[in-house]
């Protein structure tokens, strides 16, 4: 998530001892074919609003399990993000990424009680707003109150009782779990109250094992370690020594002010934009950890906007606004409300809501600012689940479960650029869980079972599968996506490629630039389910919409404010061919043969150039997630 971050990922747990019903089994459930898949077969099972008794009502949950399977097979329930994410349209990918473990197991998949096709919670008003940032205290319990008390039904615990259910419905006498994000908190408290239940966990990108927290510390803690890690082994040289103080800079000429200056839009035309908040930052940072091309973007953008050019931070903040997106995909009522009822926050739901804002004050200055730096305190508490549940309505509250975690095999996987749910998450968890294998990959952020590139965590899950020692395969593996160079402002600026000298070497420098600094913003708008489209750092524009990146059209785009470049490129594994022009403070044309090679007549003179560095330019690659970007 953001710096506004919640929760992420919901399970799905039913208790029928509440009911008093005796266990089910999977004849009762009545299966006909899904729509979202012809490899899985979806049902819907009936459970108690309330299982207490005392509130009537009844949600009809759906659920998919696979046609196949061995004999004999355990279950195996997978949980999507959130909380608020339908977790049935992902069938098919949780069976892709869980292929090791379908040799003992049968998959179920299932949208949680108030997603998807399980009675998805709604808030117009609040499932309209695109951008975290204008989240408020009164929208969320303006929505509070359109739900009604039953919304008190919403909790993970009422999620953890639902996923019993599944589990008697199934016939089974215990259940393995596997949840990412958010769904690794509410594995975690089915596991707690169901040892006995509970076969096996795979905890991908961990929530931590205490309650968590209304202010967000894991991730803000996080922040400095994660900045610097970023740029470790030298992946930055050349863009900056000091990405920590570099980000504590900008932060801090943030609250003195906005960032102003001009960025491009898709058709190149100029707009003024502006960084208002230091709050900003901090959710535009929250957001790479599911982003790697725009995690790469950021020690540059940080060590340009130190020395006040802020070209190439402006023009990451429209990734601030999140696509449309339907309440039955990701209920942000859902999502809101389970926060509210969930996270630890220094009032109680059953407060008078006057007395909330001195408690919460309280309980911020008691916080040591260094937990947070470098952000601010009014940052922090601003964009917290504490300020968003300020007007929830008072109701009783919920108290998480406290049992110990049950020594069954489990596998935690985290990444190392995690924010939303930090490495240490990880380690605290796996230290509670006797027979836990910690995998942790470098350069990787968030839902490692989608991110991973290196094949190393498709390793340790197949270890995990076959029941044998899992170990270390990550050690010497490393994720990341090379960073991206500081932009020269203009052609005099550049270095010449090695190799080359003077305005001819600089310029086909800064023409290559151009080229895969359009593609690293293309890759970086589709992993944001955007269009890939969008302007020039320095003028002009790009577009890359046809075909899964197929080609990229540059029309006068400038990655250095005096050189136009413009041209049609086919994109392929190996780098991109074709011929650019360009114009301004030298001119000419420039052939580009694969990442690591090209030829150009720049100025009159023809040049060609091969990369001898035994090296190759950044390979983008787009990466899916079960783990909602909001």
């Amino acid at each position: 998530m953001v710096a506004r971050r919640h929760l992420l990922g919901v399970t799905l747990i039913l208790s029928l001892l509440a009911l008093g019903a005796g266990a089910s089994s999977a004849a009762a459930l009545k299966f006909s074919s899904c729509s979202q898949s012809s490899e899985f077969r979806c049902a819907t099972l009936t459970v108690p609003l309330d299982r207490s008794g005392k509130t009537a009502g009844q949600l009809r949950l759906k659920v998919a399990a696979q046609r196949r399977y061995p004999r004999g097979a355990g279950i195996l329930i997978a949980l999507a993000g959130g909380p608020g994410q339908a977790g049935v349209p992902f069938a098919d990918e949780f069976a892709a990424g869980l292929a090791p473990m379908l040799r003992r197991y049968r998959l179920v998949v299932l949208d949680q009680r108030g997603t998807g096709s399980s009675g998805a919670l709604s808030c117009p008003a609040l499932q309209a707003v695109t951008d975290a940032e204008l989240w408020s205290p009164s929208l969320v319990g303006d929505c509070a109150q359109l739900i009604g008390p039953r919304r008190r039904f919403y909790s993970t615990l009422d999620s953890a009782a639902d996923l019993d259910a599944v589990r008697r419905a199934f016939g089974a006498r215990k259940v393995a779990l596997m949840g990412i994000s958010y769904g690794t908190w509410v594995a975690q408290q089915y596991a707690r109250q169901h040892p006995k239940q509970t076969d096996s966990l795979i905890l991908d990108s961990v929530v931590g094992p205490q309650q968590p927290s209304g202010f967000y510390l894991d991730t803000l803690a996080a922040i400095p370690r994660v900045t610097a890690e970023q740029c470790a082994g030298r992946r930055c040289d050349g863009i900056t020594r000091d990405p920590v103080g570099d980000l504590s800079a900008v932060v801090s000429r943030a609250g003195d002010g906005p960032l102003r200056g001009t960025i491009y839009n898709a058709k190149g035309r100029p707009a003024t934009a502006e960084f208002s908040a230091a709050a900003e930052i901090l959710s535009l940072i929250g957001m790479a950890d599911l982003n790697s091309e725009l995690q790469a973007q950021l020690p540059a953008a940080m060590a340009a906007a130190r020395k006040k050019d802020y070209a190439q931070l402006l023009r990451l903040l429209p990734m601030l606004n999140g696509a449309p997106v339907k309440a039955q995909q990701l209920s942000v009522a859902l999502n809101v409300v389970t926060s509210c009822l969930d996270l630890a926050l220094p009032y109680q739901l059953s407060s008078a809501i006057s007395a909330r804002p001195s408690l919460m004050a309280a309980a911020l200055a008691a916080i040591s600012p260094a937990r947070y730096a470098p952000f601010g305190a009014a940052t922090v508490g601003a964009q917290s689940g504490v300020s968003d549940c300020l007007q929830f309505p008072a109701q009783p509250d919920t108290t998480p479960a406290s049992g110990a975690l049950p020594n069954v095999p489990a596998l935690v996987l985290a990444g190392q650029l995690d924010l939303r749910t930090p490495a240490e998450n990880a380690s605290a968890v796996a230290a509670l869980l006797p027979k836990a294998s910690l995998v942790t990959l470098r350069g990787a952020g968030h839902d490692l079972l989608d991110g991973d590139t290196t094949g190393c965590v498709v390793a340790a899950l197949a270890r995990f599968a076959a029941r044998k020692k899992v170990g270390t395969p990550c050690a010497k593996r490393d994720n990341a996506i090379r960073p991206v160079q500081v932009a020269p402002r203009a052609l005099a600026d550049a270095a010449p490629l090695r190799g080359t000298t003077g305005t001819r070497g600089r310029a086909l420098a800064v023409a290559l630039a151009s080229v895969e600094d359009a593609i690293s913003i293309a890759y970086m708008k589709l992993n944001a389910g955007a269009l890939a489209r969008s302007g020039g750092l320095r003028g002009g524009s790009f577009d890359a919409r046809s075909g899964p990146m197929g080609e990229i059209v540059l029309t006068g785009y400038r990655y250095a404010g005096d050189l136009a470049v413009s041209g049609r490129l086919r994109l392929f594994s190996s780098g991109p061919r074709g011929t650019i022009k360009i114009s301004g403070a030298a001119n000419g044309s420039v052939t580009t043969e694969s990442w690591n090679s090209a030829r150009a007549t720049i100025d009159g003179r023809a040049m060609r150039w091969k990369r001898d560095e035994g090296g190759t330019s950044r390979r983008p690659a787009v990466r899916g997630a079960r783990a909602p970007q909001r």
